[in-house]
């Protein structure tokens, strides 16, 4: 059996499989963010596992269920039993079973027919894809229970491990934040989601939540970082397996400017975590401590100057936290008993905390140059009341000027 150990805030979770496909893929999945490491398959296991057998013979077949919904686009039905185990088949062909032993936290994942080969190279089956979603869903029940919240948030880590964590729905400004620090000195934490525990400093600890990072095209212009996925992609490497053909197109082309749907949603480009380091140099941070609080907005108007906005409210509400009721991966077995974002007293020691520490609300401009600056300008304020690491610490020599 390949085996792949994930380890993050003293947690693990386990994944063993029959076949390299579904490790392989993991550790692209979650790579340094939640330190994705082969172990040998006689290591002993402590916490979850996930265990996954392609083309397995004696696996379940399809059969009739209590309950029924859609996880990440894939319609399932599943059946909790009297003994509290829950099976669970995919309803779409070829069948995809789930059995999950809540007593020994062993998820079971398997396949009659070989789900190996898939129509474009790359791509991850669907057996990976499961299984990595399902791993993930472990791990975040293992971090609630130890009071661990997902937050709607970006975070860049200073030299120092202080980090800026920046708050904000979609389209609020996180992305732009966090690469824009990441680009400039700053490890790279979170993209859009990340957890937040209290601790005993009065702050917050953070960790990363791993996802792709979607990433306007404008902004990879902007941030010099297009001409570095273009040499990716025109070598022949395979762009994120979700990421719209036209977004790619693009990419490879050179083609600046932003691309939208049919329906006006703008298309962004998919990047691995690992992507982000290995293309474009980006260092990323598995661990952070929450020193200052960023409420962002994009300012429409294209002449509105990059500025921090003191007739805006700083205040933390309840949307930042990440909610069941958004969520694409329902709790179908029962990992979290429906709190998926963190318990209730987690959630307000949080924003408790969040509403304790300094906090600014910034405007964003159109003038990527002007973001630059202002962030810049802020973190380095930040560094300079003590809260992090010395100012020079941070700022690269290029931007010496822009102080």
């Amino acid at each position: 059996m390949h085996t792949l150990s994930l380890t993050a805030g003293q947690q693990t979770v386990t994944i063993r499989s029959n076949t390299p496909g579904v490790t392989d893929w993991a550790t692209t999945y979650f790579g340094r963010y939640w330190n994705a490491s082969p172990t040998q398959d006689t290591t002993v296991v402590h916490g979850p596992v996930v265990t996954v057998i392609d083309s397995d013979d004696q696996a379940p077949a399809a059969m009739a269920h209590t309950h029924h919904a859609v996880f990440a686009r894939e319609p399932i039905g599943y059946t909790r039993h009297l003994d509290n185990t829950v099976t669970a088949h995919t309803l779409t062909d070829p069948v995809i079973a789930f059995r999950y032993n809540p007593d020994e936290q062993h998820l079971q994942i398997s396949s009659r027919q070989a789900l190996q080969p898939t129509a474009r190279p790359g791509r991850p089956t669907r057996l990976a894809t499961a299984t990595t979603r399902f791993a993930r869903e472990m791990m975040r029940a293992r971090l609630i229970a130890a009071g661990w919240v997902l937050l709607h948030a970006s975070a860049a880590v200073l030299p120092g491990g202080h980090a800026l964590l920046t708050l904000g729905d979609s389209g609020a400004g996180k992305t732009t934040t966090a690469l824009t620090l990441a680009s400039t000195g700053a490890e790279l934490l979170a993209n859009d989601c990340c957890f937040a525990r209290p601790n005993t400093s009065g702050s917050l600890d953070l960790l990363p939540w791993p996802a792709a990072a979607a990433v306007g095209l404008g902004l990879l212009h902007a941030l010099h970082l297009a001409d570095s996925a273009r040499a990716h992609l025109q070598t022949g490497e395979l762009p994120h397996p979700t990421q719209d053909q036209r977004v790619t197109d693009a990419l490879t082309t050179g083609r600046p400017g932003a691309l939208t749907s049919a329906s006006g949603r703008e298309l962004k480009a998919h990047i691995w975590p690992e992507q982000l380091t290995r293309w474009f140099g980006l260092p990323l941070a598995t661990t952070g401590i929450a020193a200052e609080v960023l409420l962002p907005r994009i300012v429409s108007s294209p002449s509105a100057p990059a500025r921090v906005n003191d007739d805006r409210s700083a205040e933390v509400t309840t949307s930042v936290f990440v909610t069941s009721d958004e969520e694409r991966y329902p709790d179908l077995f029962g990992f979290i008993d429906g709190n998926n974002a963190g318990t209730p007293k987690a959630r307000l020691e949080v924003l408790q905390r969040l509403n304790r520490l300094p906090r600014q609300a910034v405007d964003l401009s159109y003038d990527q140059a002007a973001n630059t600056r202002l962030l810049l300008a802020l973190a380095a304020s930040l560094q300079a009341d003590g809260r992090s690491c010395s100012k020079t610490a941070f700022f690269p020599p290029s931007w010496a000027g822009l102080e």
